[in-house]
């Protein structure tokens, strides 16, 4: 059984030496080295998912505020299709889109509380945005500008 200090782990992983250190910090080591604790890999991903809240244990993960935006935004995308006039589609449409925009906010927000980088957090936020927008184009009938129109008002 190969045992890693948390620094040494923080390098495999490509962390940050402090983020692994706190999520380290009330966990029992596997055992010692020269009188300093080491962990196996397995305990330190396991402590780090934990302390960035993300979910790896087995089962059926307990569901964010995040994953709830995004299985409505999801399942409201794939009904659109099922509307049969055009404008009910359109005025679903605008309510997706409302819905978009408070979903971006929320991946904005959630990005930060886990101290993601903030270029790195933009530029997957708005290529998610741009992909999203494109749900609306052929159900609805609008061109990519109408639909960028579209957002621009619900976003003021």
């Amino acid at each position: 059984m190969k045992l890693v200090s948390a620094f040494g782990a923080a390098d495999m992983l490509e962390l940050d030496r402090q983020t692994v250190r706190r999520a380290l910090r009330h966990v029992a080591p596997d055992g010692y080295e020269k009188k300093q604790p080491r962990w196996r890999m397995k305990t330190i991903m396991d402590a780090i998912d934990r302390h960035l809240g993300r979910n790896a244990g087995a089962g059926a993960p307990p569901q964010t505020a995040l994953d709830a935006l995004f299985d409505q935004f999801d399942t409201g995308c794939k009904d659109l299709d099922r509307v049969p006039v055009l404008e009910a589609r359109r005025h679903e449409a605008r309510r997706l889109v409302a819905l978009l925009v408070e979903l971006d906010a929320a991946m904005r927000a959630d990005a930060r509380a886990r101290r993601e980088d903030e270029l790195r957090a933009s530029l997957r936020c708005d290529q998610h945005l741009r992909l999203a927008m494109r749900n609306f184009e052929g159900p609805c009938e609008w061109t990519q500008d109408e639909c960028w129109a579209l957002l621009a008002e619900e976003a003021e």
